[in-house]
């Protein structure tokens, strides 16, 4: 079987990582392993100006790469993701192999029931699976 090669189409470089629109239509953040470990509010601020300039305001599947993640989400980051989820995401496929966050994210989703829905996958594969699938 043939698998399909995905072209980054647009990418922007930020402090946290890099942005990418990929020719699938998936937004994907591709954190800094070296020096992110977690999400902060000035963080999601420079996050969602990234998103929204490389999508031109247009929603997407979006992918996150969680996987070297380490700190917890406060309740304030929790509700400006979900106040602004809409404006980028159609849908979000988080890659992570940590039981914390797992938690965390499902505690999350039952509290504030996000507008868009939300996944969590152990490989990229299997979330860019779900994420093209219409």
């Amino acid at each position: 079987m043939k698998k399909s090669s995905n072209i980054v189409v647009k990418q922007v470089s930020i402090e946290h990582g890099i942005v990418e629109l990929r020719s699938d239509n998936i937004l994907v953040f591709r954190p800094d392993v070296a020096t992110f470990k977690e999400y902060t509010m000035p963080i999601l601020e420079d996050l969602l100006e990234a998103f929204i300039e490389i999508t031109d305001g247009v929603p997407r599947p979006n992918m996150c790469d969680n996987r070297y993640i380490t700190g917890i989400v406060s309740k304030e980051e929790q509700k400006y993701t979900n106040a602004y989820f809409e404006k980028f995401a159609t849908k979000m496929g988080m890659i992570t192999h940590s039981a914390p966050v797992r938690i965390l994210v499902n505690s999350y989703t039952r509290i504030f029931k996000p507008k868009v829905p939300i996944r969590l996958f152990k490989t990229e594969e299997a979330a860019v699976k779900w994420l093209t699938k219409v």
